[in-house]
């Protein structure tokens, strides 16, 4: 399931999603001829979650991560990126050494397209977060020097106005599983990279009080300083909401959003439980969820953030995963999901916007 959304330039939203089996296969629908259209990309066993971009040629372009057979193989195993044209998906496997490609995230601007993962220590991967593009001619994969780390923990990836590319990650090399509060390896990182093919990658530790930095999202405004929001895990099901941002000064602020209260970590648990957008204005937007809740937020021009409930579990629970996009008139637009088996994952995934 994981769905992932983006809107092109007319306003319409495209949905991309997966289903994790041996005999699975990934999803694209969009409602541009006014009825909801779904046809299958590809058939396999794959992993999610997924993403999905829009360029400013309005061809959406995907990525997920392909285990490359039937069978979990450590030694197989890597991301492929997909786009859309002339009514047909051209798919391309970044081909790497190691079972690479995890927590796939995308990001398209006038270059090319850019793709962050994890190359999981699980596996055997040791400078783990590695980022893909095909910006600077043939596909290239470097790792931004990250250490070891574990997946499950999402990989945020965005482009600059000025050409710098940043990724987000949770540093975890080892029990991420567990929530360790007192933690002093357990941080927000972000990573960028200078621009133009011979560009260098610089690390920086955020948020490193506690047990900081799962499931971060990135964006950029205008000026090109970058903005997180991110989970900050105070108990195994509970945590906070944070809101991150470097100011021209090149000072990190953070703000608390809101919080979740029923999060399950792990294997089959959370995954992309933030996401954020800034408007044309700068104004950051954040859609945040647990096993209960879709959370919408926003921040005000003073400074505060209001927040609205847009959906509730029923008698299923939530997916525990959500994404959020803007259109060109500051709508918001999002998809999210819910789990009627959790073994195999199945559910129903949901679009949702406002409307008047």
């Amino acid at each position: 399931i994981k769905p992932a959304i983006a809107v092109d330039s007319n306003n319409t939203p495209h949905v991309f999603w997966l289903i994790e089996d041996l005999n699975g296969g990934t999803f694209y629908a969009t409602n541009a001829s006014g009825a909801w259209e779904t046809t299958t990309v590809s058939e396999g066993y794959f992993y999610g979650p997924v993403d999905i971009a829009v360029g400013a040629d309005d061809v959406p372009v995907i990525a997920y991560h392909d285990h490359q057979g039937r069978q979990f193989d450590p030694n197989l195993g890597d991301a492929v990126v997909g786009s859309l044209e002339g009514g047909e998906w051209t798919l391309t496997t970044i081909q790497d050494s190691g079972h690479d490609g995890w927590d796939t995230d995308v990001a398209v601007n006038a270059d090319g397209w850019h793709v962050g993962g994890v190359d999981p220590s699980q596996f055997g991967g040791r400078d783990s977060i590695e980022y893909a593009t095909n910006a600077f001619g043939d596909i290239r994969v470097e790792q931004v020097g990250s250490g070891p780390n574990e997946y499950e923990f999402g990989v945020s990836i965005e482009t600059a106005p000025n050409g710098i590319v940043g990724l987000t990650y949770f540093q975890c090399p080892r029990s991420c599983e567990s929530v360790n509060a007192d933690s002093d390896d357990r941080n927000l990182v972000y990573a960028e990279r200078s621009a133009g093919p011979d560009g260098s990658w610089t690390l920086t530790q955020v948020d490193t009080e506690g047990d900081v930095g799962r499931f971060s999202s990135l964006a950029y405004d205008a000026d090109g300083n970058p903005h997180i929001s991110y989970y900050v895990a105070d108990s195994p099901s509970s945590g906070t909401v944070r809101y991150a941002w470097r100011d021209a000064d090149g000072t990190w602020q953070f703000e608390d959003v809101g919080t979740v209260d029923n999060l399950m970590i792990g294997f089959t648990g959370a995954r992309k439980i933030t996401s954020l957008v800034l408007d044309a204005d700068g104004v950051p937007h954040i859609a945040y969820t647990d096993r209960d809740t879709v959370t919408y937020a926003s921040r005000t021009g003073d400074g505060e953030w209001t927040t609205q409930d847009i959906m509730t579990a029923d008698e299923a629970n939530l997916g525990q995963l959500v994404e959020l996009a803007l259109d060109s008139n500051g709508t918001p637009h999002l998809t999210t999901f819910d789990v009627t088996n959790p073994r195999p994952l199945n559910g129903n995934i949901y679009y949702g916007t406002i409307v008047g």
